[in-house]
């Protein structure tokens, strides 16, 4: 998946653009439905440099899990007592995929988004690791099945972008990059994060607008 990368995306390491990332990311929209889940878990946002390439890390989840099995998601998992979100993602992260907590540099957190079902509460912790190696990740094959890095240059691409609506009315973005649908909440975390960091010349996702609704059992929650 390599790209030639924008000026503009190049810069998204900066200390400028963390600062725009952070301010704006505690300020994102929240899809609410129904009560407010009494569970929480946290997922990690990985924005790593793959070469030249800014990049976005998810994994596919493995076909042995009773739930969501073989979707995309960023990695992250259920809240142990005590814990606070940045824990949660850094330990869920080393767990599922080994990546080690001292190769992240924790920029924050935003605020929590109902997960399918609205059965529980997901905070989203943005994390920055430098040069990405094959050597730095050792999988969980229990949980993982696979992990995949997306240039932002792509995610960025209008033609890569897509929507879904779910039985609940909500209309959410969907990212199709080669083989890869990324979808659901990964997929509005993932808007959010770009609508964030990115000034609107270089993302504008104007999913809302999008004629082409991807086949997705309409009968399920985001």
């Amino acid at each position: 998946m390599a790209s030639k990368t924008p000026t503009g995306i190049k810069n998204i390491f900066s200390l400028v653009a963390r600062e725009r990332c952070m301010t704006n990311f505690k300020k994102i929209a929240i899809p609410r439905y129904g009560k407010v889940p009494t569970q929480t878990a946290a997922v990690l946002v990985p924005l790593c440099k793959v070469g030249n390439d800014p990049s976005l890390l998810y994994t596919v989840r493995s076909s042995h899990l009773r739930t969501n099995s073989g979707e995309v998601a960023f990695p992250g998992g259920k809240t142990d007592k005590g814990e606070e979100p940045v824990q949660t993602a850094l330990r869920e992260t080393f767990e599922e995929i080994g990546l080690a907590q001292n190769k992240i540099e924790v920029w924050g957190k935003g605020p929590a988004v109902p997960g399918r079902n609205n059965n529980i509460l997901i905070t989203p912790v943005i994390g920055c690791i430098a040069n990405l190696t094959k050597d730095d990740l050792n999988i969980n094959t229990k949980e993982v099945a696979e992990v995949f890095t997306v240039p932002v240059e792509m995610l960025c691409d209008p033609k890569n972008q897509y929507y879904t609506q779910f039985s609940n009315g909500f209309v959410l973005p969907v990212f199709v990059i080669e083989d890869y649908k990324i979808w659901g909440i990964t997929a509005y975390i993932t808007h959010a994060f770009l609508s964030s960091i990115l000034t609107k010349d270089l993302y504008r996702n104007e999913w809302m607008k999008k004629k082409i609704i991807l086949d997705k059992p309409q009968s399920e929650n985001a």
